[in-house]
């Protein structure tokens, strides 16, 4: 019985290595400085995320979803324009090219964020992995933000 539980310990260790190698041939960077989840409004459990990820290998990957702890449904959106109505969309995936990048932003393609654990609160900090075909992974850590904070970080510009 020990000897089972042993190796299934083994193979579980193993498979984990084996996981971990393949997640840092990808060549997928997140630029921190206009990475960030929108902080929730009190008695919404709905909120956004934003970012630039770029993909610096040399073959084209595709995002296939995100996950976290903080939100159990975490979906691609674009904004769309229908019948002079902006809308959103949602995607099953979006593509990288190779040496490219996929900006994530405000009235554009963004993930949103449902069913929220918790309200987030400006200065906290978000754990999402992203996930990548191959089962490849990146997890990232972007740090909440007011709207306000947002706007007066544009003035700066």
């Amino acid at each position: 019985m020990i000897n089972k539980y042993l190796s299934l310990v083994f193979v579980i260790i193993t498979s984990f290595n084996i996981a971990g190698a393949s997640a840092n041939d990808l060549n997928i960077k997140v630029k921190q400085e206009n990475a960030y989840v929108r902080a929730s409004i009190p008695g919404t459990e709905i909120t956004s995320a934003y970012m630039t990820i770029v993909n610096n290998s040399e073959k084209t990957v595709t995002l296939t979803k995100v996950s976290s702890k903080i939100s159990p449904q975490i979906e691609i959106h674009q904004n769309i324009m229908t019948n002079d109505m902006m809308r959103m969309q949602k995607l099953e995936s979006v593509k990288i090219n190779s040496n490219e990048s996929l900006v994530l932003q405000p009235s554009g393609l963004h993930l949103m964020l449902f069913k929220l654990t918790h309200v987030l609160k400006p200065g906290e900090v978000v754990e999402l992995t992203l996930h990548f075909t191959d089962e490849q992974k990146k997890v990232i850590q972007l740090p909440v933000q007011s709207l306000k904070q947002k706007q007066q970080h544009h003035h700066h510009h």
